[in-house]
């Protein structure tokens, strides 16, 4: 891939699984190509693939055929260490059930992935605290995710998604367990994101009307690409 290409590409990519005696093929020949700051809705009935797709788009599942491109990278050859360091530099992740530490504040569940990556204390307190304040969340710092509704729930784990600076961000059923009104507030984050930081923003939904807001949509049918869809 040359410089100034896809930031996300797929060739040809298959994923199967063995359920008892059956072999399920979750992904089929999948070829998709996301330029940088492209915002793009999977849709499709549940079974599809359509989490199976964001997961190895995420790095967090390898395919048993074809390529996976990230930022001009080919990951399938990568070992375990260099898949999870392009994938803590580049890619971060919103999932439907949030998948915050419960004993960790909302502040120390942010600064996580700062700290992993060995960031200095100081330095990840000011940017966990600019960006839950960004996000309505600073007088809700230092509560524990039982003590936060389940928006506030999910902004603090946009806040974790974001904090590191991605160039991609994953949103897998991120209105889930949102009510209507939750849901739409966060979607609205996470398009403002994009538009302010240059994102590029995969959302896997369910949500006929939150898919609709992409400008980009693609439907999966057992596995496969059967629709690809751009507004204008």
């Amino acid at each position: 891939m040359s410089p100034g290409g896809p930031i996300i590409e797929l060739v040809g990519v298959e994923r199967r699984f063995t359920v008892g005696e059956e072999t399920v093929a979750a992904l089929r020949s999948i070829d998709l190509a996301l330029a940088p700051g492209e915002y793009l809705a999977v849709t499709g009935p549940s079974g599809s693939g359509k989490s199976t797709l964001l997961h190895t788009i995420g790095l967090l599942d390898r395919p048993d055929a074809g390529q996976v491109w990230i930022a001009g990278c080919e990951t399938t050859a990568l070992d375990d260490e260099k898949r999870a360091a392009l994938r803590r530099e580049r890619i971060g992740f919103v999932f439907q059930f949030f998948h915050l530490v419960p004993r960790l504040t909302a502040r120390d569940n942010v600064e996580l992935p700062l700290l992993l990556a060995g960031v200095p204390a100081r330095e990840r307190h000011r940017r966990s605290e600019a960006l839950l304040a960004e996000l309505g969340l600073a007088e809700r710092a230092g509560h524990r995710p039982d003590q936060l509704s389940g928006g506030q729930r999910q902004r603090v784990a946009i806040a974790r998604a974001v904090i590191s600076r991605p160039s991609v961000l994953l949103a897998d059923e991120p209105t889930g367990n949102l009510d209507r009104r939750s849901g739409r507030e966060v979607m609205a984050i996470l398009e403002r994101l994009r538009q302010e930081e240059g994102l590029t923003l995969v959302v896997v939904t369910h949500d006929p009307e939150l898919a609709s807001r992409a400008p980009r949509r693609i439907r999966m049918v057992d596995g496969a690409v059967v629709a690809d869809e751009r507004k204008g």
